[in-house]
């Protein structure tokens, strides 16, 4: 492998970007290189759009604007002119093709979750070490000032560290969001695990969040002793939209998460945090925190108004011009795939929430169109229960609860461990 050594003449340009497509969340990676193009720090080099027939508009653009237009990955890394590749791909895509970058000579900025399964991650790990090069991960929050401040009391006095975290976030999500992809819904893909649910995509920064502000330094993510999972399904999809899941870190914090797309309700992720000498609560909603010490003392802060979607791609060009150190890597992303495979082992089946206990609601947009929700009845509930008396569904009495297993990580290193999760459509 030949790593590719920029130039000090380089390094006084704007560092340039290749995208790996151009649709879905890649827009997400233009739009924030755009910004970077604004501020002098960045500019798009080149793109990879398979489907061209599909984006005759925006190609025209962006030929216009010099981007070079390339067929497939392989072409880009070979022929492009870029100091950096970032990945908004499909789940199963994420470790190959970040592989592939890294064996070129080439920094990356992936998309959320960092893989499916463990050993994936791991994959991931060894082709990062092997190259010396950075890759960030696009967990945005983690990148804020709320999320990095909060961290930073939690490692030291007068607030302590965490005891106990708790979660909860209801998301509806549509038909459209459901067919909006091949792997959308899906537990796997021909050979492929996907493992997509609402807490390996929409709401894994919640995950993740957690396990990074109870890990043991500012740069560390907590490591999951055991998980113990409950899937639920209201739509009939392969996986699940609905969880809550029990974690227990090798540091001795608890976690407990509830999460769905299948709310009544639009309830954006909120976390409390019971700490030594105090509590913690935040909001996705600017992270605004709140910090009530035992002392009578109270902190507010949040993250001032940022768009956290563009902090990765800040911190990816001062990492790569090695002013600072990437905020979150894949070793703190893996934390997360592992937390996820484990929930999974622990809870194999996906209980199908009954037909009598799910509605069709169609709600009109702000654009004029109408869009089809599956709402689960009482779980808006269930979930804000969750997060005030710390109890799984089953523990509160739902009545189509059903409680997964306490499963154990210990020396855990491959998904699945048994014959993993059962694929079957549901029944409703």
């Amino acid at each position: 492998m030949t790593v590719r050594q920029s130039t000090p003449e380089e390094l006084m340009e704007p560092l340039k970007f290749g995208v790996v497509g151009i649709g879905g969340f890649a827009r997400t990676h233009l739009r924030c290189i755009s910004q970077l193009e604004s501020d002098g720090t960045g500019i798009l080099s080149a793109a990879v759009v398979r489907n061209r027939a599909n984006y005759r508009a925006q190609l025209e653009q962006l030929e216009g604007s010099e981007v070079e237009i390339f067929q497939d990955l392989p072409s880009m890394l070979k022929d492009g002119d870029m100091d950096i590749v970032t990945i908004p791909t499909g789940i199963q895509f994420h470790v190959p093709q970040t592989v592939s970058c890294l064996r070129a000579g080439y920094p990356v900025i992936c998309e959320k979750p960092l893989a499916a399964t463990i050993q994936e991650a791991d994959r991931m790990l060894e082709a990062q070490k092997e190259s010396g090069l950075p890759v960030i991960v696009g967990y945005q929050a983690i990148f804020t000032n709320a999320i990095q401040n909060i961290k930073k009391r939690l490692l030291g006095s007068p607030l302590g560290g965490p005891r106990t975290v708790r979660i909860k976030g209801g998301w509806p999500r549509d038909d459209v969001y459901y067919s909006r992809n091949r792997w959308a819904g899906r537990l796997k893909v021909g050979e492929d695990w996907i493992l997509d649910s609402p807490i390996n995509n929409a709401f894994a920064h919640e995950v993740n969040n957690a396990l990074f502000l109870s890990g043991p330094s500012q740069h560390e993510s907590a490591v999951p002793r055991t998980v113990q999972a409950e899937f639920y399904r209201a739509r009939n999809i392969e996986s699940l939209d609905t969880a809550c899941l029990r974690i227990l870190t090798s540091e001795g914090t608890e976690i407990l998460i509830a999460l769905s797309h299948a709310t009544e309700e639009n309830f954006d992720p909120c976390i409390v945090i019971q700490a030594e000498n105090g509590s913690v609560t935040w909001t996705q909603d600017n992270g605004h925190t709140t910090i009530e010490y035992d002392n009578g003392h109270t902190e507010e802060f949040d993250n001032f108004g940022v768009d956290a979607h563009l902090l990765p791609f800040q911190n990816g060009v001062e990492t790569v011009l090695s002013k600072t150190k990437a905020l979150c890597t894949p070793a703190n992303a893996r934390t997360q795939t592992l937390c996820i495979n484990g929930a999974h082992e622990s809870c194999s089946a996906i209980t199908t929430i009954p037909p009598n206990k799910v509605k069709s609601v169609s709600r009109p947009q702000a654009d004029g169109t109408m869009k089809n929700y599956h709402v689960a009845e009482g779980v808006d509930d269930l979930i804000h229960r969750c997060y005030v008396e710390g109890g799984l569904f089953s523990e509160l009495g739902a009545e189509w609860g059903h409680s997964g297993e306490i499963f154990d990580l210990t020396d855990y290193a491959s998904f699945p461990k048994g014959k993993g999760p059962k694929i079957k459509g549901a029944d409703a």
